[in-house]
This record gives structure tokens, sequence and C-alpha cells, in this order.
């Protein structure tokens, strides 16, 4: 890495355990390994301050409630998601921003949006096998 930057990101509604995680480990990154290139050596602060910033910002939201789980495709969100099928399907094929879509289908399907989210990622599966 003397030669070479790398850089990653995470995307993504997460939750404030899911924010510990990635900053503590991109961080740790970023100190130890990551800013022994000479362009690391002048960028390496500026990345490290704008998480510092994120992550202090991300401090105040409200933390995991006890219980909570990943969420489950169940047969009665899958019913309630299919007849919102072809607009779901029309208005990500058009380009609309898919964190907008899950939301908005999950809203009207009375569903989770990451209910929606595996719905996609089932009906993609079973796509591709029938390929």
């Amino acid at each position: 890495m003397l030669v070479v930057r790398s850089s990653r990101s995470v995307d993504g509604d997460l939750c404030k355990t899911c924010i510990h995680k990635h900053f503590w480990g991109t961080t740790g990154l970023t100190l130890v390994p990551g800013r022994w290139g000479t362009i690391s050596l002048i960028v390496t602060p500026f990345f490290l301050l704008n998480n510092v910033g994120r992550y202090l910002f991300c401090l105040g939201m409200p933390g995991v409630p006890p219980g909570a789980a990943p969420p489950t495709l169940t047969a009665d969100a899958i019913e309630r998601i299919k007849p919102h099928l072809p607009a779901l399907i029309d208005r990500l094929n058009a380009g609309e921003d898919f964190a907008s879509v899950t939301k908005t289908v999950a809203y009207v399907a009375g569903v989770t949006p990451g209910q929606v989210v595996l719905f996609i990622q089932a009906m993609a599966h079973a796509r591709a096998g029938e390929s």
C-alpha cells in the first residue's frame, strides 16, 4: 500500500449498532495501515475528520430496540407485496432510487422496507434460476 491507494465506503440506512461496527473497523484500517502511502499521508487526516464528524452526528440516534431482529420474508409479506409488483418493477426499470421505491412500496403494502428488499432479491434469484 505504499504505492497504491484504496478506498472503501459504506452506504445504506444503517442502525446505530452497524454504524459503530463500520466506523471502528474502517477508522482502524485508516489509522494503522491506511496512512503510509505518499498521497494517503496527505488525505488521511481529512478522511478521519470526515468519519469522526459523521460518527459524532450519528451518536444522537436512538439505539436498536430490544428484541429487534433482521427482516424476514414471510408468506403474509409476499402476498401483501405481490399486488404492487408491476409498479415496483416499472419504477425500478425507470431508474428511480431503490431506497425510495422500497420505502414507498413497503408503506402501501403494509410491510417493512427490508421485506420489500428481500422480496426483490427472492424474485431475482428465482429468475436467475429459470435462465
